[in-house]
């Protein structure tokens, strides 16, 4: 079942609006699973649950198989968002299948540590410790630890981005060192309407996307996952904000993944995927940037739509030829 803020192992006196929040999670993830039971049957997708990645009760994975994959399958290391404190790998299951089934991917969909009971850096510190677990264990699974992509929405981006940068920097923390010593290869990232940078919450007032609202949404995620002592940017914080990590630390030590990244202009964090995009260039990283006309924060999710139907091709197109560019056939030629 889905987990958030309301649950007394995160927080003991959570607000009514996230009470709130949280219960319509719930209810919507019980009635939505007997039809995503008929979807994996549908498409041929085996799902492994509730594997342990970490020493952590939170740190629990699940797996999809695709039946149909030629063998070994790139492999996809999904990250959910919902602000560092909100969802669970059962309300991202969807997105788990659907990566499965279009992309032709073996997915690993986790559950990680959750503010405001566990603060900075804990879902970073999960994030790289499922990675370097699905690194060590693809195989078993059908996977090819060599094609590896990271992705993830909203803070799931941030947190994709953050693995992607402690496989391809030296970074000081024990945590992304672990990253950068595995012995795989991440091959693309895909953080999606991702935001990038935790502190300095006031940044939001600039922000043409952003209204009041998101301003008081910025300061509550900072002062949940920070703690009100560390709002601002500083080295202790610099992975919870990973943009700054591509702007202001120059060129990675290892080559840095290819990039995929969409989201709606009326998103806030729209600002944020510019400003990947402008480091990318910067950088030389090749990336390729969407940007969904009057779309709102997680639009892809209304499947319906045009837009969402756009993006899911673009991204199933992306997890294709990546993967396709670094299979051992396609670099044996």
């Amino acid at each position: 079942m889905a987990v958030a803020v309301d649950d007394p192992r995160f927080a003991p006196r959570p607000s009514f609006r996230r009470r709130t929040l949280n219960r319509v999670m719930k209810i919507s993830t019980a009635m939505t699973g007997h039809i995503a039971r008929g979807r994996l049957e549908r498409d041929n997708i085996e799902v492994i649950r509730d594997l342990s990645y970490g020493p952590h009760e939170f740190n629990k994975l699940d797996v999809y198989r695709p039946q149909f994959a030629a063998r070994p399958m790139p492999v996809l290391l999904y990250i959910h968002g919902g602000a560092f404190s909100l969802c669970s790998k059962e309300t991202h299951r969807g997105i788990a299948r659907a990566s499965a089934w279009g992309g032709q991917y073996l997915v690993f969909n986790i559950d990680y540590r959750l503010a405001p009971r566990f603060k900075f850096p804990c879902a970073h510190e999960d994030a790289c410790a499922a990675y370097v677990w699905v690194a060590e264990n693809c195989a078993r699974f059908g996977g090819d630890p060599q094609r590896i992509v990271v992705a993830g929405e909203s803070a799931g981006g941030n947190l994709a981005l953050s693995v992607a940068i402690a496989a391809s920097y030296k970074r000081p923390e024990i945590w992304a060192k672990k990253v950068y010593n595995a012995k795989a290869k991440i091959i693309g990232v895909k953080p999606i309407m991702p935001y990038l940078q935790v502190t300095n919450a006031a940044r939001q007032s600039n922000n043409p996307g952003a209204g009041w609202l998101a301003l008081r949404a910025a300061r509550a995620i900072a002062k949940a996952y920070l703690g009100s002592s560390r709002v601002q940017p500083s080295s202790q914080t610099m992975m919870a904000d990973p943009i700054r990590v591509l702007e202001e630390c120059g060129a990675s030590d290892k080559p840095f993944p290819a990039v995929f990244s969409g989201v709606g202009t009326w998103d806030v964090c729209c600002e944020d995927v510019q400003r990947l995009e402008r480091a990318c260039d910067r950088l030389g990283v090749p990336a390729e940037m969407h940007y969904y006309p009057r779309e709102i924060h997680a639009f892809h999710v209304f499947a319906w739509r045009e837009n969402s139907r756009l993006y899911w091709s673009q991204a199933f197109s992306f997890l294709r030829k990546t993967a396709a560019a670094a299979s051992p056939l396609a670099l044996t030629v």
